[in-house]
This record gives C-alpha cells, structure tokens and sequence, in this order.
C-alpha cells in the first residue's frame, strides 16, 4: 500500500478547487494553530497521525466537499470529542458518512496510525478500506476522484 505525498494531495485540492469552487463554498471549522493541536494531544494523551495534523493546520474540519470531517473546534457540529469515547484507546473516528457508519485511525500505542478503516454503526462490523491514508480517503471520497 502506497501513501500519498502531502504535496500532491495539495495539488490535487487546488486543481478541484479551482474547478468545483462549490465544494468548498461550505462552511469549514476554525482552523487550529500548531499550539492547539499539540495541546490536545497532550490533553488527550494521543499523538494525531502527521498527515491528519496536516489536514487539521490546513483544513480543520466540517465540510471537505462532500466529506465530512471531525476537526479540534470544539464550537462544531464535528467537533471530534463529539465522536470519541475517552480516553481515546484503539480508534479515534475521524469523519463519518453522513448515515452513522465511521471512518476511523487505528491507536497503538496511543499513536494513530495513517491506515483509515470504516466501521458500520448498526452491525459493528469494522472493514479496511483501500485508504491508506486520509489524504487518500479524502480525494476520493471527498472530492470524488480517484486516486
């Protein structure tokens, strides 16, 4: 499984953006600074996967096209602590599907890891997806592109 570049992941934003403005018409969350978002990891006792900190500094959360992801604002509809028991142990969910099934980080070691699985909220079965990063599920799922 191969992860995508942060810098193409940026590419490939700007290129849809600049296309489809409409998906990014929506209104996105308060985007945090480095501070906020290593204090919550420290609050928290977790340590955010690089690309999904990359994500929160640039994007936060809320509307990503048609995505939505959980973001550090705790004012938000998607505020993450919103869909995350504590302490956060083995998964933190990071965006949803608009119908109650999640799209989560593996924790080990209460480090996420940059793989995203999906669980299904009324069977509890939990798939792996083709993910193998955010970057990844948000292009495609976000943007409806294919990676």
């Amino acid at each position: 499984m191969e992860y995508m570049e942060y810098d193409v992941f940026e590419k490939i934003v700007d290129e849809y953006r600049q296309k489809h403005p409409i998906l990014f018409a929506l209104e996105q969350d308060k985007i945090p600074n480095r501070e906020q978002v290593e204090a919550f990891e420290i609050k928290q006792n977790i340590v955010l996967s690089e690309k999904y900190k990359k994500v929160l500094l640039q994007f936060d959360g809320g509307y990503f096209g048609y995505a939505n992801l959980y973001s550090l604002d705790s004012k938000s509809d998607f505020y993450l602590l919103h869909y995350n028991k504590r302490p956060i142990e083995h998964a933190l969910y990071i965006a949803d599907n608009g119908c109650g099934d999640r799209y989560f980080l593996q924790v080990e070691n209460r480090a996420c890891l940059e793989q995203v699985f999906y669980f299904e909220h009324d069977t509890g079965i939990v798939h792996h997806t083709k993910y193998a990063d955010i970057l990844e599920y948000l292009v495609e799922v976000g943007l409806k592109a294919t990676v």
